[in-house]
């Protein structure tokens, strides 16, 4: 399985310190991607005959959503296993490139990064990171999983890259959390581990 403790990505321009254990799914072609994804299903899951339906069902559900995020642009996919050793949980985090829209247009031309944040992504919140500037917008809310109510946190973060030509954009979904503070707090502090190389 590929690190992805500190990983680099992005055609190795960017890299991430990622806290416990983490799958960088490799995205390069579907045939390498469904290997992976297969693999880690099993060893996840098991290898038990009696898990054969549940290997397939999670493995066909990530692959869907795996192909649904690179239809729009995601070249990045890791998911995480545990946050320490033992201890289960399970999030998504996906990167895409994106252009500035042209409602940053002003602030880019003023120089400010914030302003053309709050500008181009409206609703969020502007953080100050080390490599400058990040908005985030959060969510926390219920969605249903197999007609299950479950409480979800969604965040998505826009950070331009240096010389401010485009903006990284990194969406995180972790279900199952009983509160969002706390993770909120994590992934600001895992976003601001971002170099760009």
């Amino acid at each position: 399985m590929p690190d992805a403790k500190n990983a680099k990505i992005a055609g190795r321009t960017l890299n991430i310190i990622l806290p416990g254990t983490w799958a960088n799914v490799p995205l390069t072609d579907r045939k390498t991607t469904r290997r992976f994804v297969k693999d880690l299903v099993r060893r996840q899951v098991g290898s038990d005959d009696r898990l054969a339906r549940m290997r397939a069902e999670t493995s066909e559900q990530t692959l869907k959503n795996i192909g649904e995020a690179q239809a729009i642009g995601v070249h990045t996919y890791l998911m995480s296993l545990e946050l320490l050793p033992g201890v289960p949980f399970p999030a998504a985090l996906l990167m895409a490139d994106e252009p500035w829209p042209d409602a940053a247009r002003p602030g880019l031309g003023a120089g400010d990064l914030g302003r053309a944040l709050r500008e181009g992504f409206p609703g969020g919140t502007v953080l100050q990171q080390q490599s400058g500037p990040v908005l985030r917008i959060a969510e926390f809310g219920e969605s249903l999983v197999e007609e299950t109510p479950v409480s979800v946190l969604r965040l998505e973060y826009h950070v331009p890259y240096p010389g401010g030509e485009k903006v990284l954009y990194a969406r995180v979904s972790v279900p199952a959390l009983p509160s969002a503070e706390p993770f909120t707090t994590l992934f600001d502090e895992i976003i601001d581990s971002i170099t760009f190389l």
